[in-house]
C-alpha cells in the first residue's frame, strides 16, 4: 500500500504577523498534485490540522476544499487526527457520517484507539488513530494513578493495542508527541531536532517517549516535532510540517514522506520536497550589500526573510530601507561579526542582583549592538542613570 504521510498544517498560523494562508493554499493544492502522481491509497495526517482550537473562518474553508478534492475527486481515503493545537471536539464533529466518504477522523480520545481497516491487493492494513491526549486525562479514563507522564500514558494505551493487534496484519500507529530512542536524555529533547515553533507539552522531559514501545508496529506515523526525521529506522518518522513556522526552522529541509509497504512488511520511504510559494530564509551581511539586487539574483526577493546586518555603525530606520527591497521583511537584529551571533547574548541573567544598573545596561548595549559602548555613549547613560536614581 503506497501512503502519504503528513503532519503539523496548522491551517491559520500567523507568523510574524503575516497570515500563511495563501502559502498553505498553494502547497496544500500541490500536494493534491502529488497525491494523483504517486496513484497514493492513502493520505495520514498526524495531527496539528489547524493552527488553535478556534481557527479563523477562511481556513475551514481551505480545508474544506483540499479534503473535498483528496476523497470525493481522488478517491484517496484520510486518516487524521487531533493535535495539541487542535480542539478535539470540532474536529470529531460529524466523524461517524464521514467515515462512509472515507475521511476518518479523530479529536477525542475516550479510552479506546479507533482502528480503521483499508485493503489493497495483498491484504488488510490497520491504522490505529490515537490522537492527542494529556496524562492526566488519561489517568482519569483508564483510573490509574500511576499515569504521570506521556510515556506512562503511552504505555497503558499501547499495551491496551497489543492485546488483538494482528501481528500477521500490517498495522500503522498514527500519533502526536515527542518520541525517541534517547529516551534518558530529556534535557536535550531526547535527541530530536525540535523549533521554538513546537508548543511544549510538559515541562521537564515528561513529555518524551520511549520509541521501543511500538516495536510490534510495522510503520508509525508521528506529529509534532516541525522537522522531517526517523526515530531510529524509518519504521518510525515525523513528516514534519508542511512550511516554515518560526525563523529557527529556515534551516530544515521539508520533505512529504511517501511510504510504500508491501506484502512482507517492508518499507520503502521516498521523501517529495514540494517549492513553497515564499520560502522562509535570513540573510546576513552589512546592509548596504543587502539593499544591493544583484546580489540577490537567482533568489526569490518576495520570500519571508529575517536580516542580520553586521554593520558596527548605528543605522537609521534599517527594517524600511530593507523592505524595499524586500517587501515581506519579518524582522532583523544587529550582529557582530567579531563576537559571532552565537556570542552576542547578554550574560546578565546569572548574577543581575551583584551588578549596577550602569553594567546591567552595557551588557543589554552588547547584545543589542554586538559590540561595547564607546567611552562617550558610556558616559551619557551612566549620567542619565544617576539622574533617575535622584528622582530627577
Amino acid at each position: 500500500m503506497k501512503i502519504v504521510h503528513t503532519g503539523d498544517w496548522h491551517i491559520g498560523k500567523i507568523v510574524n504577523e503575516y497570515s500563511m494562508i495563501e502559502e498553505q493554499k498553494y502547497y496544500l493544492d500541490k500536494l493534491v498534485e502529488l497525491l494523483r502522481e504517486k496513484e497514493a491509497e492513502a493520505l495520514i495526517i498526524s495531527g496539528d490540522i489547524y493552527d488553535r482550537s478556534v481557527p479563523p473562518a477562511e481556513a475551514v474553508e481551505l480545508l474544506d476544499t483540499i479534503l473535498s478534492k483528496i476523497i470525493l475527486e481522488l478517491k484517496i481515503p484520510v486518516l487524521a487526527i487531533g493535535g495539541n493545537h487542535d480542539s478535539a471536539e470540532r474536529l470529531s464533529f460529524g466523524n461517524k457520517l464521514l467515515r462512509d466518504k472515507g475521511l476518518y477522523i479523530e479529536g477525542n480520545f475516550n479510552g479506546e484507539v479507533k482502528k480503521v481497516t483499508l485493503k489493497d491487493n495483498y491484504g488488510s492494513v490497520n491504522f490505529y488513530l490515537l490522537p492527542y491526549i494529556d496524562p492526566a486525562q488519561a489517568r482519569i479514563l483508564y483510573e490509574n494513578p500511576e499515569i504521570k507522564t506521556h510515556d506512562d500514558m503511552m504505555r497503558e494505551i499501547v499495551s491496551r493495542i497489543y492485546e488483538n493487534l494482528d501481528i500477521d496484519e500490517r498495522n500503522i500507529l498514527i500519533a502526536h508527541g515527542y518520541v525517541s530512542y534517547s529516551y534518558e536524555d530529556k534535557e536535550h529533547r531526547g535527541g530530536l531536532e525540535v523549533c521554538d515553533s513546537e508548543r511544549p507539552l510538559s515541562i521537564g522531559g515528561t513529555d518524551i517517549v520511549d520509541g521501543s514501545i511500538f516495536e510490534k508496529f510495522d510503520y508509525v506515523a508521528l506529529g509534532h516535532i516541525h522537522g522531517p526525521q526517523k526515530v531510529g529506522s524509518n519504521k518510525i518518522r515525523y513528516s514534519g510540517s508542511l512550511l516554515k513556522y518560526s525563523i529557527s526552522e529556515w534551516k530544515q529541509k521539508k520533505s512529504i514522506p511517501v511510504i510504500d509497504i508491501n506484502k512482507d512488511k517492508n518499507l520503502k520511504v521516498e521523501l517529495i520536497e514540494i517549492k513553497p510559494l515564499r520560502d522562509l530564509r535570513v540573510i546576513r551581511g552589512p546592509i548596504d550589500e543587502l539593499l544591493n539586487r544583484e546580489n540577490h539574483q537567482g533568489t526569490n526577493l518576495n520570500d519571508y526573510v529575517f536580516a542580520e546586518i553586521t554593520d558596527e555603525g548605528e543605522i537609521l530606520d534599517a527594517i524600511s530601507k530593507l523592505r524595499a527591497v524586500f517587501p515581506n521583511i519579518m524582522g532583523l537584529r544587529m550582529v557582530n561579526t567579531s563576537l559571532g551571533i552565537e556570542n552576542s547574548k547578554t550574560a546578565a541573567g546569572d548574577n543581575f542582583r551583584e551588578k549596577s544598573l550602569d553594567e546591567l545596561f552595557g551588557e543589554f548595549y552588547i547584545d543589542l549592538k554586538g559590540k561595547e559602548m564607546d567611552e562617550a555613549r558610556n558616559s551619557e547613560v551612566i549620567k542619565i542613570l544617576e539622574e533617575l536614581e535622584r528622582g530627577k
